[in-house]
């Protein structure tokens, strides 16, 4: 049986080891095991030490939940209580921390306080500091920041200190591969995930998809063909969207939001074939004119069902935005298509005409020259 002298011997030899295989400045990854009032109680996962970060850290954000994954920085041993930081701030912020946070890029909290030649002069604790335009990220470039509290690791600190020089830039894309690396790990094709529209354009939406650019084609934002995107959608919506394309080398992320709105081919259409209905001229091809249909379809007239002659180039005698009434030929759900017909509609028409007005004779017999014309002229279309 150990005595007392042993046991105390084995927990000092312990922290001597603990001591040992930790520096001041390193970087841990560590999971919360405590909150309390005062500290937040962490176990880094490769040595197992037990320490405690100061909860002012999280004095503007959100206190982390036990079981949370933190990256921290060892600061110190005192009396067999380890100290460490996810960010320097306030009375953390010596001269020997700040040093220190230089060497092993810890982050660092300061104040932006007002632009300055070149930058912004920035509150660091009790010290001023210094962070060029060129060193501030994107995702604050042009922003009221006045007052804001950001991170920044320390480029470069001058001979007795007055000339500390901040970047945010760097802090940034250290955040943003973490999360990357974090991302690729969940994230897999097929998944569903939720979006924010930052800009909209022809060719579709790039949304901030947890902190990443992606973009939403526009086939993959409507069901509506040409449809303008600046109706349907407004910056700063959130969207739930699929995932299609994940090409983590190139940043390229490429997402849907189709599953999500109602697919106008799934229902009863609002016309049949064989049906004449009024459309609009969207575009002009060589091969004919495609024809809109309400807000939700298009159909294709081909140039021989135009009614044009096939000589005659179809720009001289159609407009883009025009009204046009067209006959139904055929409607294809499966490849999405829908035929159609400017000539048989004129040709319904005046057949429909014909027979109105030849059911209001009284006498059936006698047709008048109207009549006659109109009959003509039916029966020579149907001759060709």
């Amino acid at each position: 049986m150990k005595g007392p002298s042993s046991e105390f011997e084995r927990l000092l030899e312990e922290s001597f080891k603990k001591r040992q295989s930790i520096e001041p400045g390193s970087r841990h990854e560590a999971k919360v095991t405590a909150v309390k009032n005062d500290y937040v109680f962490i176990r880094t996962l490769e040595n197992k030490i037990l320490g405690n970060i100061s909860t002012e850290e999280w004095r503007d954000e959100v206190l982390p939940k036990v079981s949370d994954s933190l990256v921290v920085y060892f600061l110190k041993e005192n009396s067999g209580d380890f100290y460490f930081t996810t960010c320097l701030s306030g009375d953390n912020l010596t001269e020997e921390h700040m040093e220190m946070a230089a060497q092993y890029e810890i982050p660092v909290l300061g104040q932006m306080l007002v632009e300055a030649n070149g930058g912004w002069e920035v509150k660091l604790g009790s010290h001023s500091a210094f962070v060029p335009f060129s060193q501030l990220d994107v995702s604050v470039k042009g922003k009221n920041i006045a007052g804001k509290r950001i991170k920044f690791v320390i480029s470069e600190i001058g001979k007795k200190q007055n000339k500390i020089v901040l970047s945010q830039k760097k802090i940034a894309d250290k955040e943003r591969e973490t999360k990357k690396q974090l991302l690729r790990d969940e994230l897999k094709v097929g998944m569903f995930v939720s979006c924010t529209v930052k800009s909209i354009h022809k060719f579709g939406l790039i949304v901030d998809m947890d902190g990443f650019d992606a973009l939403v084609p526009q086939s993959e934002a409507t069901y509506k063909k040409n449809a303008d995107l600046t109706t349907e959608f407004r910056v700063g919506e959130t969207l739930r969207a699929k995932i299609l394309t994940l090409d983590w080398a190139s940043n390229k992320i490429s997402l849907s939001v189709k599953d999500f709105l109602s697919d106008p081919w799934s229902g009863k259409l609002p016309f049949k074939e064989s049906d004449i209905v009024t459309g609009t001229l969207e575009s002009i091809k060589p091969f004919g004119l495609f024809v809109r249909l309400g807000d939700d379809f298009s159909g294709l007239v081909p140039n021989k069902e135009t009614g044009v002659p096939s000589r005659t180039p179809l720009n001289t005698v159609f407009n883009p935005g025009q009204k046009l009434e067209v006959f139904v030929l055929e409607i294809n759900p499966e490849k999405r298509q829908i035929a159609l017909s400017i000539s048989k509609a004129a040709e319904a028409k005046d057949r429909m005409e014909y027979q109105e007005y030849m059911s209001k004779e009284e006498n059936p017999g006698a047709v008048s020259s109207f009549g006659l014309a109109l009959q003509k002229s039916l029966e020579k279309k149907n001759k060709k």
